[in-house]
């Protein structure tokens, strides 16, 4: 069962970038079963442009498909995204006020967890 369509993966720029890691996919999948509240995705892949203009890092989980920006609007949805990612075997995660990120970059320091306020 996919939970995702492949244009809400897609670089938001609409340059067409869909270099989605498909272990990473895995993880993700796993952890949206799991927690039976919806992922509505804000930002995965990131073609390098787009990433400076987001503000996002040079070694972006986003710019390798191993990143996932996960709208959330309640402490709950919030709680249960990180449980069952966490239970998926994500290792990066990054929290905002209105967003979870989800990555599994292990070219980048893991396992974190860090906010963004």
């Amino acid at each position: 069962m996919s939970y995702f369509t492949h244009k809400e993966l897609e670089c938001k720029c609409g340059c067409g970038l869909n270099n989605i890691d498909s272990a990473f996919m895995e993880k993700i999948t796993i952890a949206r079963k799991r927690s039976n509240i919806p992922f509505n995705v804000k930002s995965a892949c990131r073609c390098e442009e787009h990433n400076r203009a987001e503000g996002g890092k040079p070694t972006s989980d986003h710019l390798t498909g191993q990143g996932m920006d996960v709208s959330c609007e309640t402490s709950f949805a919030r709680w249960r995204i990180v449980r069952y990612a966490i239970a998926a075997g994500i290792i990066r995660i990054g929290i905002g006020r209105t967003f979870v990120h989800l990555g599994d970059n292990l070219n980048n320091p893991s396992p974190r967890i860090w906010l963004y306020w």
